[in-house]
């Protein structure tokens, strides 16, 4: 037995790659990851595609994507894998009639997000899924847009074995709002301009607050711009930091803020930063337009439902008034036990997709 994953980039960008990696070493079955090295650093153990990534135009972006797909063709068809593992929305397109034409019902998608590109290529898609053995999502909110005649397996944005360190210690030693100011962090990804810079808005200069991004992205330059145009007093910058230093990064922080701009391509999202709230046991801030994250956190209370950003000053301060800390960390640990649940799902759909014929 022989699986080749087929991930459209380097492998430091996806931590959910290992989710499956476990399950194959502990199977004992033999895999390749073929990736994109777009970023021009070497990474062991995979088969590279060389070629820095190059976003000018239009052309461009496809001309890369176009170019790793036949990588994938040829590198597939010399070894002639059993089963083939694919990655993201955008190359399972590309992919579509090659992996029906040789792996009909011997490949599974992965999707971790909603692509720009699927309204272009609803044939291919809805034939990419209607082939696959197997579709494993991030969110159930994907299901609003996926086809009804598929069967979907849920595999969490979160490493199962740091559910499994938090769930056998439920108790929290956490000190919460020890502290007259509300700090409230954005950490991860930098990307949602249009959303942070209204969330920055609503509490800049306001005494009682004070917000912290953590983390780089592609518009961190722009917020700063725009909090310094606005000499905004209460905000700061971490910039890059390591996995492993989230949770004492976070350590004196009253919230995480996942609020999000309202898009198609964000509704059924489930955020990394909603993992972290649960499992650093951190109240976090969602959206009401954000299906998904809305249902989580009103079936499990560990957050705030915000359906304007207008009313982030009061329902901050009001939360803080009202918390109670033993239904919060119930809520958080009943939530952390059925993502264990999915897990358990996730990985014996994985093994019988491994051993079916």
């Amino acid at each position: 037995m022989s699986v080749a994953l087929l991930f459209p980039n380097n492998i430091y960008t996806s931590p959910y790659l290992r989710y499956y990696t476990q399950i194959l070493e502990k199977s004992n079955v033999s895999y390749d990851i073929i990736t994109w090295n777009r970023s021009g650093v070497t990474e062991e153990n995979c088969i590279s595609f060389n070629q820095n990534e190059n976003r000018k135009t239009i052309y461009s972006r496809f001309s890369g994507f176009f170019k790793y797909r036949d990588f994938v063709i040829k590198k597939t068809t010399e070894k002639e894998y059993d089963k083939i593992i694919v990655f993201s929305c955008q190359l399972g397109i590309l992919l579509s009639s090659f992996l029906n034409k040789k792996y009909k019902n011997q490949y599974l998608v992965d999707i971790r997000d909603y692509s720009k590109i699927i309204p272009f290529f609803k044939t291919r898609f809805k034939k990419l899924l209607l082939g696959a053995n197997t579709i494993c999502i991030s969110s159930n909110g994907f299901k609003k847009w996926l086809p009804k005649e598929k069967k979907y397996t849920i595999s969490h944005n979160i490493d199962i074995n740091l559910i499994e360190k938090r769930l056998k210690n439920q108790e929290t030693n956490r000190v919460f709002f020890k502290s007259d100011t509300i700090s409230i962090a954005t950490i991860g990804q930098i990307k949602d301009y249009n959303s942070d810079k209204t969330f920055v808005t609503q509490l800049m200069n306001n005494d009682p607050f004070y917000m912290n991004f953590i983390g780089f992205g592609p518009t961190l330059e722009s917020l700063k711009k725009f909090s310094t145009e606005n000499s905004i007093s209460n905000i700061g910058f971490h910039g890059s930091y390591k996995k492993e230093e989230e949770e004492s990064l976070l350590k004196n922080v009253d919230f995480i803020n996942i609020l999000i701009s309202d898009n198609k391509f964000n509704n059924g999202v489930t955020s990394n930063r909603l993992y972290l709230s649960a499992l650093l046991n951190i109240p976090c801030i969602v959206n009401n337009q954000t299906i998904e994250q809305k249902k989580i956190i009103q079936k499990y209370k560990f957050g705030i439902v915000v359906d304007k950003y207008e009313e982030l000053p009061n329902k901050l301060i009001e939360y803080k008034e009202n918390f109670t800390k033993i239904d919060f960390v119930n809520g958080c640990n009943l939530f952390l036990n059925k993502v264990a649940e999915d897990y358990q799902q996730f990985q014996n759909k994985i093994q019988f997709f491994l051993t079916e014929k």
